[in-house]
């Protein structure tokens, strides 16, 4: 059976969505061939192996050292920018990750003997072109044929979040031409929409297909979407960056919405919803007084995050600063809720295409646009008019992430 092997530089514990998609994708593609399923983990692997039918599922453990506790370090005290700073002087001065899952994986292979072959197919994911590098060196190696999936263009394209001016220099600096050796080797280029596709170098373009982001369908029951009566739930699924919270247009609004019309806090709730720690955040609750009608939970695992969405009267974004290329997981799983989508402030981009596309939703220009907006589906709530995207079966499968990998699956077979 020919065999694939899917690498994600992070885990579980340090990208949940990204890890969460490539291991559905690894999972998928387990029923057509072997795969093996490879990452990394900044924490040690209680269980080296796990195999589930054709799955293997092999996580490796970055070997502690200084520079990797530093860096733990930062991003433990929320200084994530710091963080990308200490990676990118890093490899300035070394040419290598901090965290090398290619020398893990190099480990890996002496310690089990495996070999790889030309029938061998590498799936390499950014974020990191780390990972890019070590799928290409694979294929130096071994003639195996290379898959690059990207979820945001790289070192083309827009600034990255939470980078500044100086640290995105510096990575289109050093890492563009890696990167470009290593488009002109793949056999096969992914994204997740047409906008970022265009990002790329134009020679690059026609060879990239769109694979888009999707909800998982086995994770959500459609059975228990339901109408909660009592209290108005507006929900925002996943990390707050501090690049969305630029721009306080939302939070001004919410606070006006709630003077003007008196609304108290057991009728009417924001919540952040699997968000982890953002001090700016918690920052904009604070100076707005919003504290009783805001609440910003841990991270955790999808399926807990996922009973609070069941009982939401509408979700909401937050554009991602100036940037118009970004469509998240979340846009798919809002879709799926089946409840309204609210895009405060208009970004101009995927997320208003998206919205207008599917009518799944509301795109608002300025504060008074929210507060009016809001006040009329807050009053239909209370008089037993909650909003209601139905969406077939069909359409459903299609906004799914097992609806994309079978689009994949249909490029791999062609290789």
């Amino acid at each position: 059976m020919k065999r694939i092997f899917v690498f994600s530089y992070h885990g579980r514990e340090t990208y949940q969505t990204g890890f969460n998609r490539l291991l559905s994708m690894a999972e998928y593609l387990s029923n057509s061939y072997e795969v093996h399923f490879v990452y990394g983990n900044r924490n040690k692997a209680e269980r080296p192996i796990k195999i589930k039918g054709n799955l293997i599922e092999i996580p490796m453990s970055y070997a502690p050292g200084f520079f990797h506790n530093f860096y733990k370090g930062l991003i433990e005290s929320g200084r994530r920018v710091a963080a990308k700073f200490l990676l990118a002087c890093y490899y300035s001065v070394t040419g290598k990750e901090i965290f090398d899952l290619g020398r893990e994986f190099d480990k890996y292979k002496k310690k089990t003997n495996i070999n790889l072959t030309k029938e061998d197919i590498i799936l390499v994911s950014f974020p990191s072109l780390a990972i890019h590098n070590l799928g290409y060196a694979l294929k130096q190696e071994f003639g195996c044929k290379l898959i690059l999936d990207y979820r945001d263009p790289g070192v083309f394209g827009y600034q990255q979040i939470e980078d500044n001016k100086i640290l995105s220099f510096l990575r289109k600096r050093f890492l563009k031409r890696n990167e470009l050796r290593n488009l002109k080797a793949a056999d096969l280029i992914v994204t997740i929409s047409a906008s970022i596709r265009n990002l790329f170098p134009e020679k690059y373009r026609d060879q990239i297909e769109v694979i888009r982001n999707g909800f998982d369908f086995k994770k959500i029951n459609f059975n228990l979407i339901k109408h909660h009566p009592y209290t108005f739930k507006l929900i925002y699924l996943g990390t707050v960056y501090n690049d969305q919270l630029e721009d306080t247009t939302f939070f001004k609004a919410i606070r006006k919405l709630i003077d003007l019309h008196v609304i108290q806090p057991q009728y009417f709730q924001v919540k952040f919803v699997g968000t982890g720690e953002s001090l700016r955040l918690k920052e904009i609750i604070r100076h707005y007084h919003l504290e009783p009608y805001v609440q910003v939970s841990q991270k955790m695992p999808i399926e807990q995050v996922y009973t609070e969405l069941y009982s939401a009267a509408m979700f909401f974004h937050l554009k991602y600063g100036n940037r118009k290329e970004i469509i998240t997981t979340k846009q798919y799983e809002y879709l799926a809720f089946q409840k309204p989508i609210l895009l405060p402030v208009n970004d101009d981009g995927d997320l208003e295409e998206s919205i207008k596309r599917y009518q799944a939703g509301y795109i608002c220009e300025n504060e008074n646009d929210i507060i009016q907006f809001l006040k009329q589906s807050i009053d239909n709530h209370f008089q037993n008019k909650p909003a209601r995207v139905e969406r077939t079966e069909a359409e459903l499968y299609e906004l799914s992430r097992q609806g994309q990998e079978e689009k994949l699956l249909k490029l791999i077979d062609k290789l």
